[in-house]
């Protein structure tokens, strides 16, 4: 039994190594295809900048083992021996016309006395090519030259001279002209076609040895039991990618709006399910969502889940965490500009009472992150921002936390000291491993656990191995962002905010 368990494990360990490695090429199509067509004009060019024109001339000859004085019946029959004789002795002349001296040196002076002409030894001899036909007595000889009137005088030499030397070679064979010396002919450009195929499957080669190589440093992930194997995490939920027609539609997708379709929901559904049961089970209230690296979905995940928590009845307070790079309020299509925060809270600025707001489209309770401040690990790590957690986990059956990408910041780690666990969002194929275990290690030190990992944006199709469902989105892009020293996203942002939104202070005590 276990041998049979180690050699079916084996089996699909090897059949994902496939599916990965075709998905890497086709996901690559087009850099195959360009260097495919590259190196196909290249070696096509090569072949007509290195093309010379070549004229062939053409003798037959046939070769028997009889000897020529044999006449009668026994001149015609031909044994299996003596067919196998035959073709002996054709091969016999084609090292003596290849490499003999004689012989190339009568040709050479034939040559020199009908054409005035002289070539070398090695010239003849490069000219000339012998070919015998399989299973045949026939020995067809090809003179080749770029002059046209050289490669027929060749070959009418060959065809003067080769009965003197094969008289003496071969004295019992018999040797005849089965077909006379041809005019030379323009020879068929064969390169022209071998050059083009050959940069076609260079190009191609080289292409997948620079995707394989390139995936193979970078890494990526590619499918949830890359998660599980590397990293021991439960998978909470796939979230399939959605493809829209509207490139500003990627941080508008909410389970609030039934176009993003019934599995997108769905999904969002089994997450809460699974967040209630934490809070059932570990009395956990508070959930601080993050990421390893910008553009995976983070935000987008965590708007849906409270929004999901808040269909089913229950009090949910989202607190934009992400001082850097607020986006709650874009992702629900709200404006609370000029709205008190986080920051103006643990400044003292505000109440935690006047900074929440109630948004009654969606039945959900915001603390907005307002606009990017210039200390964000401070203000986070600061005691107000830990009594916002605290008062937001007496007040309310769910806190969700949207907060910046832990594998770039120091921020996610410095909320997860508030929080009660942390849910981890990646994207597929759009982060390394390597990226990912550094943002679990931050995270990892921390007094929260991890509840899972909600793998997001996987694709579908016969070569996907994430067995997603349905359901995904195309989250917004944090793009350069994160790369500076404090200063993230812009502070004047406007979306449009709903009539039916509006501030209310005594609705969210926990029932």
């Amino acid at each position: 039994m276990a041998y049979e368990e180690k050699r079916t494990n084996d089996e699909e360990i090897g059949l994902e190594f496939i599916f990965k490695l075709m998905r890497q090429l086709i996901s690559k199509w087009w850099l195959i295809f360009i260097f495919v067509v590259v190196f196909s004009v290249s070696g096509f060019a090569i072949a007509k900048l290195t093309y010379t024109e070549s004229y062939t001339s053409t003798i037959i000859l046939n070769v028997s083992n009889k000897d020529r004085e044999i006449a009668g019946a026994a001149a015609q029959y031909v044994t299996a021996s003596d067919a196998q004789a035959s073709t002996y002795l054709a091969n016999n002349f084609k090292v003596l016309l290849l490499t003999g001296n004689d012989f190339v040196t009568k040709i050479q002076e034939t040559v020199k006395n009908t054409t005035g002409l002289e070539f070398s030894k090695e010239e003849i001899r490069g000219m000339i090519g012998v070919d015998i036909g399989q299973d045949t007595t026939l020995i067809n000889v090809q003179v080749n030259s770029t002059d046209k009137e050289t490669a027929y005088a060749v070959a009418i030499a060959i065809q003067s001279v080769y009965l003197d030397i094969v008289k003496d070679a071969f004295p019992t064979a018999n040797f005849t002209v089965a077909d006379s010396a041809t005019q030379a002919v323009l020879a068929s450009d064969s390169s022209t076609l071998i050059y083009t195929a050959i940069g076609l499957i260079l190009g191609a080669a080289l292409a997948v040895v620079i995707i394989l190589v390139t995936d193979k440093i970078q890494n990526k992930l590619l499918s949830t039991e890359d998660i599980k194997n590397n990293f021991n995490i439960d998978i909470l939920a796939t979230v399939s990618d959605i493809k829209t027609k509207n490139k500003n539609d990627r941080t508008r997708l909410l389970i609030t709006d039934k176009n993003v379709g019934l599995p997108f929901i769905e999904t969002f559904k089994l997450i809460r399910t699974k967040i209630e049961n934490a809070h059932h089970k570990k009395g956990y209230t508070a959930f601080a969502v993050t990421s390893s690296t910008e553009s995976e979905g983070k935000t987008t995940c965590s708007t849906n889940i409270a929004l999901s928590l808040a269909k089913s009845g229950k009090s949910v307070l989202l607190i934009d965490a992400d001082l850097r790079k607020p986006a709650v309020c874009k992702t629900l299509g709200i404006s609370l500009e000029g709205e008190k925060g986080v920051y103006d809270i643990v400044n003292g600025n505000k109440s935690f009472e006047e900074s929440v707001k109630y948004i009654e489209r969606y039945n959900l309770y915001l603390l907005v992150a307002s606009s990017a401040v210039s200390d964000p690990s401070e203000t986070l790590a600061s005691a107000g921002m830990a009594k916002i957690v605290e008062t937001a986990k007496a007040n309310f059956d769910y806190v969700i936390i949207d907060c910046p990408p832990a594998g770039v910041v120091a921020d996610a780690a410095i909320i997860a000291n508030y929080t009660d666990t942390m849910i981890f969002v990646t994207a597929e194929e759009r982060v390394a491993l390597r990226q990912i275990e550094f943002a679990l290690s931050d995270i990892m030190t921390t007094k929260a656990d991890i509840l899972g990992c909600i793998y997001n944006r996987a694709g579908t199709g016969t070569l996907r191995m994430s067995n997603a469902k349905a359901g995904g989105y195309f989250s917004g892009r944090y793009g350069s962002y994160y790369g500076s020293s404090y200063y993230y996203g812009s502070r004047n942002s406007s979306y449009y905010y709903g009539s039916g939104s509006r501030s209310r202070r005594h609705h969210h005590r926990k029932k």
